[in-house]
């Protein structure tokens, strides 16, 4: 497996030095990858940092999480590895050198699993003739969540906790959303789709086509040039939907014997108005698991909470790495 991580890419997003954008090869995939990183390699019980994975959702461009990242950061006092990465073929740049491929839910998911060893090899701390692993949190929002369940799975023994924000564990397909949303999976909305993105961007140049943006979503900066100028290219926009086609065909039951297994390492957080992961889906979980930790969102926050409600989630999450036993 290939692990290097390729600097020629590397740059500071903010004034301040964190997080590093660095592009890292994942077995020969290009993956953009933002890496907040801990003022030193040991904690003060001279134990390897604790390391929170982000697992984004669909689409999948890490620049959104960031403020919610770095909430997170400031709130352990720059003391925690932070890593979040996008999924393959979600976000327009240098990473992004095939603009043919599609990459469907499974290969996200092996890739965040090649990804999670790279992590596991690259924060380790050979002391004499043993290494010291980190202790690893995941988060994964929306369909990451089921991402995390997966890479959760596979790699049990290094992981403490996975945070499951919004997520997205069951029948997708039927969900408001999914049902409303249908008609894009199909091979021919979406090539129509993309197709038209191109075209508009290409007509109205990037100064006009961000304006059209902000007007037509009514986003405000960072997440206004996330959208603009790493989502909407025809070959993103071609990923996240045929994505989005192989999760409505492969999510349906819940996995039980998943939940039974690792509950204990799980918080499951849902809204009270998410048309991705309904109500119902939240009550559901509460009379299968009684007695997981699954909590309802009491502060109005929406699915997409990283466009609105960054730094109180990532305040929540920030208590839940100190205390997983707060609410």
């Amino acid at each position: 497996m290939t692990t290097n991580i390729l600097n020629f890419n590397e740059s500071s997003d903010s004034q301040s030095l964190f997080p590093t954008r660095t592009t890292w090869d994942v077995d020969g995939d290009l993956t953009e990858t933002l890496w907040w990183s801990a003022d030193n390699k040991l904690n003060n019980k001279g134990e390897a940092n604790l390391v929170l994975f982000m697992i984004p959702g669909n689409p999948g461009a890490i620049d959104y999480y960031i403020p919610f990242l770095s909430t997170i950061y400031e709130e352990h006092e720059k003391k925690i590895e932070i890593v979040g990465v996008s999924h393959l073929g979600h976000s327009h740049g240098p990473h992004h050198d095939s603009l043919i491929k599609l990459w469907s839910l499974q290969d996200q998911i092996n890739h965040k699993i090649k990804f999670f060893d790279i992590l596991c090899e690259k924060f380790a701390i050979d002391e004499g003739d043993k290494k010291i692993y980190p202790r690893f949190i995941l988060c994964g929002h929306s369909m990451g969540a089921y991402i995390c369940s997966q890479v959760l799975k596979a790699r049990p023994d290094h992981i403490e906790q996975a945070y499951l924000l919004f997520p997205t564990l069951q029948h997708i397909a039927k969900t408001p959303n999914g049902t409303q949303m249908m008609w894009m999976f199909y091979d021919i909305s979406r090539n129509i789709l993309s197709m038209f993105i191109h075209s508009i961007r290409t007509v109205l140049g990037p100064n006009m086509f961000k304006s059209l943006i902000r007007l037509i979503t009514g986003q405000s900066e960072p997440h206004l040039s996330t959208t603009a100028d790493r989502l909407l290219h025809w070959h993103v926009v071609q990923n996240t939907i045929y994505m989005s086609d192989t999760e409505m065909k492969t999510i349906h039951e819940l996995d039980d014997k998943f939940f039974h297994e690792h509950l204990n390492k799980c918080i499951l957080y849902f809204g009270k108005t998410d048309n991705w992961a309904p109500l119902e889906h939240y009550h559901d979980m509460i009379r299968r698991f009684p007695s997981g930790k699954i909590l309802l969102c009491e502060v109005g926050m929406e699915h997409a909470f990283v466009l609105k409600h960054s730094e109180v989630m990532g305040k929540k999450v920030a208590q839940w790495i100190k205390d997983p036993c707060t609410s």
